[in-house]
């Protein structure tokens, strides 16, 4: 049943019918996510097709079975965690053959299952019952930045990708430079004033204590003959901090510095803050 939701935005709508009813009278064994992806490619009476098909989602499947145990949608979803923007649900009771459930959908529900906004979708069957669920999660706004050794190694990539060409910051036009190796005592340092940062909830080069980066490196142990640091506030991915980093003279500069040989990368998470991301690079050259 999964190949033919794709194939149907190549078909005219009698072949579209045809195949339809070739579906049904094969179908043997209740189907309820194919059921709807068909109609949402094939549209019913009272609603055009939506053209997309929905996903199966196991959460939204859990869902389904506390609906069946008489749970409302909404504790339901909350039950299962699933993050829920928007949903709905149908019960079709007295049969759970794909076309006894076509039918009651068509006839009730057609224009919400063919509402664009849902992506996802789960279901439960019991007896001659069947529960289902449509959704959309809700925007995740740390989504990105779930995996912080990820985060960190990518923000590396793109430094070293942006230092191995030429580049312009503002008015000063800089030599491709040699890559940086990531280094845990810069990194330690970092996450230090990153963390700070975001208690105080502003960005800044200088810490709370009055501290400047260079003194933050030294207590971390780190003996240097050259330092310098970027910080920014406000990006949700890696991408986004090292573009920010780059269209900025100054931090452009500091990541195009031949000299540094090692850095340090950290950010933190300030929910409820305005930024509520904050990051620090620190670039250093050991002694």
């Amino acid at each position: 049943m999964d190949l033919v939701a794709p194939r149907l935005r190549r078909l005219p709508g009698a072949a579209l019918a045809l195949l339809a009813a070739s579906v049904w009278a094969r179908t043997a064994v209740a189907d309820p996510a194919a059921v709807i992806n068909l109609m949402r490619y094939t549209g019913c009476i009272g609603a055009a097709p939506v053209g997309t098909a929905v996903r199966r989602n196991s959460a939204l499947d859990a869902a389904a079975r506390e609906l069946a145990s008489r749970r409302e949608l909404k504790a339901a979803i909350e039950r299962v965690g699933y993050p829920v923007a928007s949903s709905t649900s149908f019960h079709v009771g007295g049969s759970r053959t794909d076309q006894a459930i076509r039918d009651i959908l068509a006839e009730r529900y057609c224009a919400a299952v063919n509402d664009p906004a849902f992506t996802e979708l789960g279901f439960h069957q019991s007896g001659s019952d069947t529960w289902i669920i449509l959704a959309v999660r809700a925007p995740q706004p740390f989504a990105g930045l779930q995996d912080p050794v990820a985060v960190m190694q990518r923000v590396l990539e793109l430094v070293n990708e942006a230092r191995a060409e030429p580049r312009q910051c503002g008015g000063t036009e800089h030599a491709a430079a040699a890559p940086v190796t990531l280094s845990s005592v810069l990194t330690a340092a970092a996450a230090v004033h990153t963390l700070d940062m975001a208690e105080r909830g502003t960005p800044s080069h200088r810490g709370s204590d009055g501290s400047d980066s260079s003194e933050r490196i030294t207590r971390a142990g780190y003996v240097w003959r050259g330092s310098a640091e970027n910080v920014a506030a406000g990006q949700r991915t890696a991408e986004d901090v090292v573009a920010a980093w780059l269209d900025s003279p100054g931090h452009c500069a500091t990541l195009m510095e031949p000299k540094f040989t090692e850095t340090g990368i950290a950010f933190a998470l300030a929910p409820g803050k305005n930024p509520d991301v904050y990051w620090t690079q620190v670039f250093a050259a050991p002694r």
